[in-house]
């Protein structure tokens, strides 16, 4: 054997760096797909805690780091139409109603793993009827979706996600269905002019 080796010695060294190099491919692989999943931001939508019109629609940061919520608009569809307002501020809460200013909006910082409660849909309705100035109510509505844009602080990066929920209309009132599951994730490289021009719009609405 250590007469084969010492013949060979020119071949073995060869397989041996072939190997190191397969190791260290694998190892950086690995590393990347790790890194991918920590720098990964994820944003999922939910209704909960209430029944009917009252269910909460519910905010959660399922990224590995903190995100900052910029702004959160609503997708009204009523007849094949579309209309898109901005519900960030908590309109329906006047300003006597609460000691803590920023009571009345959802912007801030959201850490990884928390949630935060933006209202229910009937409340994110109405905010949208308030900035319309019109007199309709959500039973006129066919649909509405919750489209979150918030600012991912560790790769400095817009982020986005989205929501589509029906609205049924049953005996017991109305009731809200989400279209599926899973939340949407926007890719900021899609839509990041678009993106841009809502922050300033939000900013400055």
């Amino acid at each position: 054997m250590v007469q084969f080796l010492a013949a060979h010695v020119q071949l073995v060294n060869a397989a041996l760096n072939a190997a190191m190099i397969i190791i260290w491919f694998v190892y950086l692989q690995i590393f990347l797909i790790s890194h991918r999943r920590q720098v990964r931001s994820l944003i999922h939508i939910d209704l909960g805690t209430a029944e009917g019109s009252q269910k909460r629609c519910l905010v959660t940061n399922l990224s590995a780091q903190a995100i900052y919520v910029q702004g959160i608009a609503a997708d009204l569809g009523q007849d094949g139409h579309t209309s898109r307002m901005i519900v960030t501020e908590r309109e329906e809460i006047g300003l006597d109603d609460v000691e803590d200013p920023m009571a009345r909006t959802n912007r801030g910082t959201l850490q990884p793993g928390e949630t935060r409660d933006i209202g229910s849909l009937e409340d994110l309705i109405r905010r949208a009827q308030i900035r319309l100035d019109e007199e309709w109510t959500s039973d006129q509505i066919d649909n509405v979706t919750i489209t979150v844009v918030a600012i991912s602080g560790q790769v400095e990066r817009i982020i986005g996600a989205s929501k589509n929920f029906y609205v049924d209309r049953g005996a017991s009132g109305l009731q809200f269905s989400p279209e599926n599951i899973l939340t949407q994730q926007i890719k900021p490289r899609q839509t990041r002019e678009e993106f841009n021009r809502l922050l300033r719009e939000w900013k400055y609405d």
